[in-house]
């Protein structure tokens, strides 16, 4: 190899190398600003035309945060006053030079929890002008193997999962352990909703689902406004030993 040819390795050898230090340390900072009180979102459903990442307000910080409705986001550091907003940048016809934002949604995170799951829920004539209900659910109490299910409809939910059977009023939340001390396992599941108009139970889905020691499961009970149904989500929050 010619030495010019060599001099251009060597430079793009320690160009590469400086950029994955930054990247390193950039990450390392991250989780460091992360430590602490911290916010994780889920989305069970995101509206056409709202931007994603979306925008979280925390005092007088703003982050930019990628929600699904099928994985949690990245931890944000929770403020000292516990108020999270997602917000939308507007136009300021007063002073172009200030932005103004628009509230999405809002919620205060107890004082008591220190890892908060905020479940965001499309909502329709809000009084506040919300485009979103936010449900608070504590992860720190959510042990690992644990299955929880949260149940944000008007009905009553009917759940079986192996030998054990939940039941689920408007508004509940129940967290079963169905391990019985193995690391893994495939358990059938049903799940039902009455419904009053018939006086009777009606199936919603039945099937295997396959749980680990070493995760946390969600299974969030909606009301699909569009097609008039219960619908729900199943997340998985894999378990971090501190």
């Amino acid at each position: 190899m010619s030495a010019p040819k060599l001099l251009r390795l060597i430079l793009s050898l320690c160009a590469i190398a400086s950029l994955t230090a930054q990247e390193s340390s950039t990450h390392n900072d991250e989780k460091r600003e992360a430590k602490g009180r911290v916010a994780r979102f889920i989305c069970s459903n995101l509206p056409n035309g709202i931007e994603n990442p979306v925008t979280v307000s925390m005092g007088e910080e703003l982050t930019e945060v990628v929600i699904s409705k099928y994985s949690v986001s990245v931890p944000v550091k929770i403020s000292a006053d516990g108020m999270v907003k997602i917000v939308r940048k507007i136009p300021n016809t007063e002073d172009p030079k200030k932005p103004k934002f628009l509230t999405l949604a809002q919620t205060t995170i107890p004082e008591s929890v220190s890892d908060a799951l905020i479940i965001l829920v499309p909502t329709k004539n809000n009084p506040q002008g919300l485009l979103f209900q936010s449900k608070v659910q504590d992860l720190a109490s959510h042990k690992a193997g644990e299955t929880m299910f949260l149940n944000l409809t008007n009905f009553k939910i009917g759940v079986e999962l192996g030998t054990n059977k939940i039941a689920l009023d408007p508004g509940n939340v129940k967290a079963i352990n169905p391990l019985a001390g193995a690391k893994v396992a495939s358990l059938p599941i049903s799940v039902h909703y009455y419904d009053p108009a018939k006086k009777e139970w009606v199936r919603i889905t039945a099937s295997t689902v396959g749980l680990y020691a070493n995760r946390r499961e969600f299974c969030i009970f909606l009301w699909d406004s569009e097609f008039e149904r219960i619908d729900y989500e199943s997340v998985t929050v894999p378990f971090l030993e501190k």
